[in-house]
């Protein structure tokens, strides 16, 4: 070798050692901000900056974490692309190097990526040329989603670069876990909070609910018993008439708890049956006649006859009776309660109104919620549950149904209810058989 060739060599030699001595630098830098970010950040601060920080180390345009969310789909959080953090996208793998990826484990093409994957309309619509990605894991082993990187220029991959994507991914896929966990967590606490407020109110309703009317029958009948012995029966039809209206709200009461455990304990119970819809309104009304005749109050019902629906007619009864007695309850001699129907095709709307005394607005959120109570005395003192419509909620929903109701004090109220009609009757092959 002349002594020029050996310069030669030596200068060649030199300019690889300083190509390493960088790739050395950037992957000791990469592996700094990974320790930083793996240490410090979480969540989607997290995954923000282990995106832009691949993008620096790759030199690459786009790099994206995403989740898989359906069979050959994916959703970026995030995907970071010419400087920019994007949320919410979705990707189908089918056709693309993220198919392969999520099959292989890794998969890498520095430049033409284009050629190997020719119908892939992002590959196209961003001119990428080169690609680089590993598949995430869940907790089994299986693969749920995938980083990548992608280069509108050739990859220029540092060494290892496979291993440090993978120990990213690693890390990426543990963060992921932590907040399916921390979700699943939350939605036991919610579940847990739920249990106890319903076994509060259960308590309550035991220990004062129940308790007072028992210590009004026992009284009412001690005094009504007393005016017998003494043969004074001028007070026999007061007495018995408030013993009765005591059992009647009591039995009301009962009945309430009865549906409403049986719903906190089989929950899954759910029974949808096609039933003529005007017909169970006619029987739910017809309860509620004589109580309404006695206050003075009109009471109709506004729907076609004919009118078929698919519900569960056991839930969707108890509903209507509890909202019924409510209007009843609240409304003033002279009053009027409209109880409407109307097919919406998808669904059916059904509306409770009336003109009775109205509901507070700072009332109004809390009507539905188990661990709150508001009752309110009627236009004749007529005594509450604090139940029943915590009870029309729970059964409304597991219709998948909606309950609301609009209130100005005064001025009456609407309660509506919406139900859907895609309930799977087929799955049951049931009609009503009173229909």
């Amino acid at each position: 070798m002349t002594e020029k060739e050996e310069i030669q060599h030596l200068r060649n030699e030199i300019e690889i050692l300083k190509k390493e001595n960088l790739s050395f630098q950037s992957n000791d830098k990469m592996f700094q901000a990974l320790v930083e970010t793996a240490v410090g950040d979480i969540g989607e601060e997290y995954f923000n900056n282990i995106v832009i920080k691949l993008s620096e180390w790759l030199n690459a345009e786009c790099v994206i974490i995403g989740q898989m969310i359906e069979h050959n789909v994916v959703e970026g959080f995030p995907m970071y692309l010419d400087g920019k953090i994007v949320h919410g996208f979705r990707y189908e793998l089918y056709n693309t190097p993220c198919d392969l990826t999520s099959r292989k484990g890794y998969c890498v093409y520095p430049e033409n990526v284009i050629d190997a994957f020719p119908r892939s309309k992002d590959l196209l619509e961003l001119n990428i040329e080169g690609y680089m990605g590993t598949a995430l894991y869940n907790k089994n082993g299986e693969p749920n989603g995938i980083l990548c990187a992608m280069s509108r220029k050739k990859l220029d991959l540092p060494p290892q670069a496979e291993k440090i994507m993978k120990i990213v991914a690693a890390r990426i896929s543990a963060e992921i876990e932590r907040i399916k966990a921390q979700k699943a967590l939350q939605i036991s606490e919610e579940k847990l909070r739920a249990a106890n407020a319903s076994k509060d109110k259960l308590f309550s309703i035991i220990a004062h609910d129940l308790k007072s009317p028992f210590n009004a029958l026992i009284g009412f009948s001690r005094v009504l018993l007393t005016h017998l012995k003494d043969d004074d029966t001028s007070v026999i039809d007061k007495y018995a008439n408030i013993i009765h209206d005591v059992a009647v709200q009591t039995h009301r009461l009962l009945e309430n708890l009865l549906e409403w455990s049986v719903v906190q304990v089989n929950r899954n119970a759910f029974v949808p049956v096609q039933f003529n819809l005007s017909d169970l309104l006619t029987e739910v009304i017809d309860l509620y006649k004589n109580q309404a005749r006695q206050k003075g109050i009109t009471l109709t019902p506004a729907i076609k006859a004919n009118v078929e629906m698919v519900a569960d007619k056991n839930m969707i009864t108890t509903v209507l009776r509890n909202l019924i007695s409510n209007a009843v309850k609240y409304t003033r001699s002279g009053g009027v309660i409209t109880v409407t129907a109307i097919n919406q095709e998808e669904t059916i709307r059904l509306i409770i109104s009336d003109t009775g005394v109205g509901i507070q607005q700072d009332h109004i959120d809390k009507l539905f919620a188990i661990d709150t109570k508001i009752t309110t005395a009627g236009t004749n003192n007529e005594r509450g549950t604090g139940l029943g419509l915590v009870l029309c909620k729970e059964l409304v929903e597991k219709h998948n149904g909606k309950i609301w109701v609009e209130s100005e004090p005064g001025l009456g109220s609407k309660f509506f209810i919406t139900i859907p009609q895609n309930n799977n009757l087929e799955s049951t092959g049931k009609t009503d058989s009173r229909a």
